[in-house]
């Protein structure tokens, strides 16, 4: 595993929280193109508001921080105008302007975010990240987590004509996840040469079968980000970027794994898989349908083979089923569950992944602060 071609990256603590990593960036050598996905709420965290308008430029850097969802602590315009004040700093150290540099945050919202700590500790995490220190990846990963009990790293590499094309994901989140994503935070670096409207494609396509395709509670937040960043260090022939889309997709998908099998309190992992839908659009509301149900979750918990909860969780969603010979649920007494769902009026299908509902969710939840 290895940092892709042409970028930097580190994490450490800054004093966000009081003694874990909570504050990550990630440098590109020369400026990167890059692309992003963000929540559909409409309640947005001032990091998603700042990415969304700077992302159309080349991009130099991006800062993250966890322990703080640096969201609705203020007047929105004022803590956007403080929040840019730390992207200065980060402009300054790496020779940039503002505009070129991508933030997010994961956390508790409605807490000021200690700007005079952060911008303290902005030299040496940038120092950190030239130095190229043989841990940068795990430091990164670590930086950006909040509930997780372990970060979340994937990778891959493909070879070319020219050489090796490296693909390097990195996520966190295992709490608030909801298709469009939810409090989870999504970088993907690769050094291939691609342009941006064909990285906003290949990222379009692999979040849709990965990151939008899990639930651990339903719930959707209001700072998830996925960034897609090219170093441009390693020109591909034509015919070879259909390789970099699937290497892409299989990390993302890796990742969006990762998440489920780390969900708070989470004893199963639960696949989901529709087939025989009129369209895909059907397929995935299907399965969504069952994965975001906290009774067919609860029962999966409790090793109860009551497949009326998936009927009744379908109905709801106004999909129809013939009968009980529909409906599949199997491994109830081991980790991985598999629930299947035959709808038997077309051609497509769709797997989604989610987990149980447990007592420590809820103990998780109730106690954080």
């Amino acid at each position: 595993m290895r940092i892709p071609k042409g970028f930097y990256m580190a994490g450490m603590n800054c004093g966000i929280k009081k003694d874990k990593p909570d504050i990550g960036i990630i440098i590109a050598e020369d400026m990167a193109v890059a692309t992003g996905v963000f929540t559909k709420s409409v309640n947005v965290a001032y990091p998603v508001t700042i990415s969304k308008k700077h992302i159309v430029n080349p991009i130099k850097a991006i800062l993250a921080n966890s322990g703080n969802a640096n969201c609705f602590w203020g007047e929105t315009k004022n803590c956007i105008k403080e929040n840019m004040v730390i992207l200065d700093s980060v402009a300054e150290l790496t020779g940039v302007e503002a505009s070129n540099i991508l933030m997010a945050s994961t956390g508790m919202i409605g807490k000021p975010l200690p700007k005079q700590t952060v911008l303290e500790q902005l030299p040496l995490l940038v120092e950190k990240a030239y130095a190229l220190h043989p841990v940068a990846i795990t430091d990164f990963a670590d930086s950006i987590m909040t509930t997780d009990t372990v970060n979340k790293i994937a990778y891959t590499k493909v070879k070319v004509k020219n050489g090796e094309i490296n693909v390097l994901g990195i996520a966190k989140g295992v709490g608030m996840i909801k298709p469009d994503m939810a409090t989870m935070l999504g970088f993907i670096l690769i050094d291939a040469k691609l342009t941006k409207m064909k990285l906003k494609s290949i990222l379009t396509d692999a979040v849709e079968d990965s990151f939008n395709s899990i639930s651990v509670d339903g719930c959707m937040s209001t700072n998830d980000t996925v960034f897609l960043l090219s170093s441009n260090k390693i020109s591909i022939a034509k015919d070879e970027e259909n390789k970099i889309k699937t290497a892409v997709n299989e990390v993302c998908l890796i990742l969006a794994k990762k998440l489920i099998e780390d969900s708070e309190g989470a004893q199963k992992f639960i696949t989901v898989s529709v087939k025989g839908a009129k369209t895909k659009a059907i397929a995935k509301k299907a399965a969504m349908a069952v994965a975001c149900s906290d009774l067919v979750k609860t029962a999966i918990h409790g090793q109860q083979n009551n497949w009326g909860r998936i009927v009744a969780a379908l109905g709801q969603a106004r999909i129809k089923v013939s009968g009980p010979d529909d409906i599949k649920i199997s491994g109830l007494t081991t980790k991985d569950v598999l629930i299947e769902v035959d709808l038997h009026n077309g051609a497509d299908s769709k797997l989604v992944y989610t987990c149980d509902l447990t007592k420590e969710y809820i103990a998780i939840n109730a106690n954080y602060n």
